[in-house]
């Protein structure tokens, strides 16, 4: 079996932003099913079409393709970039496309499928698509026909199915008929939990230049509130970045007078933030737009409660769980609430988390089921075609 992976975020060795998801499963895969063959076709957009261009890199293609992302242009750059791109793969041996997202990479899948003569698969990553769909409401319809045609829908944002479904008028019964493919994730589930009354402070992490989109200001804020209240919460900030923004957090700290109790605690590896994550009360990370959110996963698998907010990362997948606390939007008062309720509830959630993680929830995440069940997925999809 040949899969054409069709990416926009692949790390091709060019100076374009990169996320790691895609390329880990490619890997996996490699390395659990070595018998299936993985190319990539990474592509990147430019406004300047004299800086198209092709290359080669270790796991495939490279593409700088031209696109205009005004709203009345999109779908004819698009049908014309996906003529260019087909010419120069067409060489390729292919069995099965799978588009990374639904937005750009779908658009892709659904012109080279026609060329190749083969099935198409999608995953949709809400932060995104969403994104696309709100800013490209004109072509829903044309979205609509490349989710339809697709033989098979990936789901990587769990809580973004009924949504989309409503967009592009997909049905009940096509709907059941997708399925999750949460990102792998590098989790302990064997570790030993402490118990409420061992744990002390509350964590975050983010990389600096996000700290808007990560909610870290209304965070703090939040916990000056409490402080009013008489509730006293202590965080631990783990992460690094420019300068500016250090001092712009640093700022807001000192002006709500938290210096004692909100730690910038610098940038630490994985395997260090999990320890730190295994003895605190709760991982806080009210971030909006987010397409997965694995360090809710890391956390969750080392028995700590987590605040997210809904219809966002990992939203979906533990709704039947009291394992934290979503709420709606990145707001002091509504932050302030769920800390509130952490912290009162927190011996609670740390024993529904425990037994979440010894009932072996999150196998779903690891490495061997993702790669299983995606390898089985596409199988079955080459084998109907």
């Amino acid at each position: 079996m040949n899969i054409l992976h069709i990416h926009k975020d692949y790390p091709d060795g060019s100076a374009y932003p990169y996320t790691l998801a895609v390329d880990n499963l490619i890997r996996g895969c490699q390395d659990l099913k070595p018998g299936v063959v993985h190319t990539v076709l990474s592509i990147n957009r430019t406004f300047n079409p004299f800086k198209v261009a092709v290359s080669s890199f270790e796991q495939g293609i490279s593409v700088i393709y031209w696109a205009v992302p005004l709203p009345y242009l999109y779908h004819l750059s698009m049908k014309l970039s996906a003529y260019y791109i087909f010419n120069k793969i067409r060489h390729l041996k292919v069995d099965v496309i799978h588009g990374h997202k639904l937005t750009c990479e779908g658009v892709f899948s659904y012109y080279f499928s026609n060329k190749f003569n083969v099935p198409y698969v999608l995953s949709i990553r809400g932060g995104s698509d969403q994104h696309n769909l709100c800013r490209l409401s004109a072509h829903h319809k044309f979205f609509e026909r490349v989710y339809k045609n697709a033989t098979q829908i990936f789901w990587v944002s769990a809580w973004a199915s009924k949504k989309f479904a409503s967009i592009l008028n997909v049905t009940d019964e096509q709907l059941q008929k997708s399925k999750l493919l949460p990102n792998i994730c590098d989790i302990e589930q064997s570790k030993h939990m402490l118990i409420c009354n061992e744990r002390e402070s509350y964590v975050t992490a983010l990389s600096f230049h996000q700290y808007k989109r990560k909610g870290i200001l209304e965070l703090i804020q939040a916990i000056a509130q409490l402080k009013h209240l008489g509730v006293r919460l202590t965080l631990d900030i783990y992460g690094t970045g420019p300068k500016k923004i250090r001092d712009i957090i640093l700022q807001k700290i000192e002006a709500c007078g938290l210096s004692a109790q909100i730690t910038l605690r610098g940038q630490v590896s994985q395997q260090v933030l999990r320890e730190h994550m295994a003895s605190s009360k709760g991982f806080l990370m009210p971030a909006t737009n987010e397409t997965f959110g694995m360090a809710y996963v890391e956390a969750l698998s080392v028995g700590c409660p987590i605040l997210y907010i809904k219809n966002t990362g990992i939203d979906g997948y533990f709704d039947h769980l009291d394992v934290g606390i979503g709420i709606g939007k990145q707001d002091v008062g509504e932050i302030k609430a769920a800390l509130e309720y952490i912290e009162l509830n927190n011996r609670e959630l740390c024993q529904a988390v425990s037994q979440m993680v010894s009932k072996n929830f999150l196998a779903d995440f690891t490495l061997t089921r993702v790669v299983t069940n995606y390898i089985n997925t596409m199988g079955l999809v080459c084998s109907n075609d």
